[in-house]
């Protein structure tokens, strides 16, 4: 085995270690899509076959980085394919690990999908408990302002359930609409990010 060899295959490992979360198939692939990437590379650039190889590993980049980019390929891919909130959440947190923009996403999307689920529970348990499930209002003449979404045990007799039984349609549609708007953020944002990594695919 060539030197050239030994040092692409050592190159080609540390890529594998990072790609332990995809199938089998798929990392054999990728893979060989690379080790013949860089055999191209390294054979038209016109120098020493070993100076050439070095060139071609050092215009890929670091093993680890390529294995996460393709990695985050696959999860964008997933996610983008199956449309679930655990499956978009789960995509989101990998690419907040990789990038200050990625946590931004996510923290924004956990919060959207959050407070649609918490208007769901809310028109949920209304009917189950009426007397403690709300829109509360607290005016400022018992000692603060406050609004709280939930159950609620009135200690002052000042408290004011806002929507009674309409709580069930709006909590209903405001929850699916809040899902509904942080599920296209979601999609377009791991649109954009898939677009930008593609571009540093081999």
């Amino acid at each position: 085995m060539t030197a050239t060899n030994i040092k692409i295959d050592a190159y080609l490992r540390q890529v594998r270690r990072g790609l332990r979360a995809l199938p089998g198939a798929e990392v054999t692939d990728i893979l060989n899509e690379l080790r013949i990437h860089i055999t191209e590379r390294a054979q038209s650039s016109g120098r020493p076959a070993e100076d050439a190889v070095d060139s071609a590993l050092e215009s890929l980049g670091n093993p680890e980085q390529i294995a996460a980019l393709y990695v985050t390929e696959d999860l964008v891919s997933k996610a983008q394919s199956s449309r679930a909130p655990w499956t978009i959440l789960r995509t989101l947190f990998h690419w907040s690990t990789l990038s200050i923009l990625g946590f931004g996403v996510f923290m924004i999307c956990l919060i959207g999908y959050s407070i649609g689920v918490c208007f769901f529970l809310a028109a949920v348990m209304k009917p189950i408990h009426p007397q403690g499930v709300g829109l509360w209002y607290q005016s400022a003449e018992s000692g603060h302002f406050s609004l709280h979404l939930g159950g609620f045990a009135p200690h002052t007799g000042q408290e004011r359930e806002l929507l009674g039984w309409w709580l069930v349609p709006v909590g209903c549609s405001l929850g699916g609409g809040t899902i509904l708007l942080t599920t296209h953020f979601a999609l377009w944002s791991l649109g954009w990010l898939r677009r930008s990594r593609k571009k540093s695919l081999p």
